[in-house]
């Protein structure tokens, strides 16, 4: 379990009025005795496209921090009401060109090292995909390429990081 703490919002954003604590089940909640609002906290997740051919693997270097320059997986938060293979599905078509043909979980790793939503789970799919390489958004990301799984770039993501060495070692066997 990480050590970290949700946002500590001080007004209800149902109704603007301060918000309290309260007890409930054991931990304290922001509690709004105007609208009885409760925040219950929560992490994000998102979605991850593991493509391998031929021993190389799909990639896509970094426009934006955090991580800018180095190179990780497809990748993306999950919309709200999205569900995690859907958002698979988008991030790798908009990010390679790609369509996912099929996807299966591998692992759900909770991710230590993004200051943008610490804590979230990242959904990592291994999948396989046809058509045509077509990077997508120029403004996310400034390349997108196949590396041997021996002569990997930079990466960036401690967790990424860590499903490659669990890749190699599953890829070896």
């Amino acid at each position: 379990m990480l050590n970290i703490s949700p946002p500590d919002y001080k007004f209800c954003p149902l109704c603007g009025q301060e918000l309290a604590i309260r007890q409930e089940e054991g931990y304290d909640r922001k509690f709004c005795h105007s609208c009885r609002w409760t925040y219950y906290p929560h992490v994000f997740t998102s979605a991850c496209g593991i493509a391998i051919k031929n021993h190389r693997v799909l990639m896509v270097r970094r426009l934006r921090e955090p991580y800018r320059g180095t190179w990780m997986f497809p990748a993306g938060f999950v919309s709200y009401g999205e569900h995690p293979r859907d958002t698979l599905i988008r991030e790798i078509k908009e990010e390679t060109g790609y369509q996912v043909v099929s996807s299966r979980l591998l692992d759900v790793i909770q991710v230590d090292d993004d200051p943008r939503a610490l804590g979230h789970f990242a959904f990592m799919y291994k999948i396989k995909v046809s058509g045509r390489l077509d990077p997508g958004d120029p403004q996310e990301n400034s390349a997108v390429a196949w590396f041997d799984l021996d002569k990997l770039p930079p990466i960036g993501w401690h967790s990424q990081r860590l499903m490659f060495e669990k890749l190699r070692q599953g890829y070896k066997n």
